[in-house]
């Protein structure tokens, strides 16, 4: 018989009631207004960091006026369901590359298998998390070794790459993409403002 997708659409009012700002957000719609600003930010910069790094590695043409649309699209599907926000990753991307999947037709292989396996997906719930980091590892450890385009940075872009580096490092990628996008917007600032001072 046909495949049943195990997905239920929320109803619009009961979307619209779901009590998430009061739960999370201390009843502020404002907070969790900023709250989602700063996620979507936050994402972006991790979806360019991937795009462009696929792009010189292996020349997949990106643009960023189609991954805004791609993420807000995902993001209003998501929503629609009750799933959590889709975000981009660049540990799950290296590890889709390190097996050879950098077609569009491998992303919606993947889609489809993680929609159609839902039901059996408590299988794969005792696997050993040392596991499942080591495969993450195995994909990263050569970037983390040796950065390449880290160390090639030069000027302001350096400081700003080393510190969102460590950053992350410390705390987790999300806070590290964040300290590098302040880091950016303050040495931008003080730079201009340095400039001025030049030219008067």
């Amino acid at each position: 018989g046909p495949i049943k997708i195990p997905i239920e659409v929320m109803d619009i009012k009961g979307l619209l009631n779901v009590p998430i700002a009061e739960r999370c957000f201390g009843g502020s719609m404002v907070k969790l207004f900023i709250t989602a600003a700063i996620f979507s930010a936050i994402n972006f910069l991790s979806i360019v960091g991937i795009a462009s790094g696929f792009e010189s590695d292996n020349n997949v043409k990106w643009a960023a006026p189609r991954e805004l649309i791609a993420q807000g699209v995902s993001n209003i599907a998501a929503g629609a369901v009750g799933s959590a926000p889709v975000s981009g990753s660049m540990s799950r991307s290296l590890v889709s590359r390190m097996t050879g999947a950098t077609s569009k037709l491998a992303c919606i292989i993947t889609a489809l298998l993680w929609i159609y396996m839902m039901p059996y997906m408590s299988v794969m719930s005792p696997t050993p998390k040392a596991a499942l980091s080591a495969v993450i590892v195995s994909a990263v450890v050569k970037n983390v070794v040796m950065p390449k385009k880290l160390l090639a940075l030069k000027g302001t872009d350096f400081i700003v790459g080393v510190g969102t580096a460590a950053t992350t490092a410390i705390t987790s990628p999300t806070l590290g993409f964040g300290a590098g996008m302040v880091m950016y917007i303050v040495i931008s600032i003080v730079a201009g403002k340095d400039s001025k001072k030049k030219v008067a």
